[in-house]
């Protein structure tokens, strides 16, 4: 199996007006480092998936006063089927995270808790955790 040459992560700042979103994403080869996205910008991140590992992008995600309110997460597994053209898109909202793939709506509604979620990623879309006060962590 060969590997996909456009695979893409969008990452989307709902917040609200005046809201910025913090993200530090990364994979094995790629480190994007911290950057910011101001209310209604979206940041693309292309990539082709590697062959003899399997690609992995994790992103952290951060709002709030003192970027207090976070959330990591796998925002894309390459699965054992070839997934060529994948689109994984991020939404940040202030209720929590949603994603929309391929971009096929509806949008998965992740809420947050005050625990830190390790297994929120792209193929556990439908996975959830009770919301605490309409924050994330």
């Amino acid at each position: 199996m060969f590997p996909c040459p456009s695979n893409e992560i969008r990452i989307s700042n709902e917040l609200g007006p005046g809201l910025v979103l913090q993200y530090h994403c990364h994979s094995r080869d790629n480190n994007l480092g911290v950057q910011n996205l101001q209310f209604k910008e979206l940041k693309q991140i292309r990539f082709g998936d590697k062959l003899g590992r399997r690609t992995r992008w994790t992103c952290l995600l951060k709002h709030g006063l003192y970027m207090r309110y976070y959330q990591e997460f796998i925002a894309y597994r390459m699965g054992n089927v070839r997934r060529c053209g994948a689109i994984r898109h991020w939404f940040a909202r202030k209720d929590g995270i949603y994603l929309m793939r391929n971009m096929h709506p509806p949008p998965t509604f992740h809420h947050m808790h005050g625990i830190k979620l390790s297994n929120v990623d792209d193929n556990d879309i439908f996975s959830s955790v009770n919301i605490l006060d309409n924050i994330w962590l």
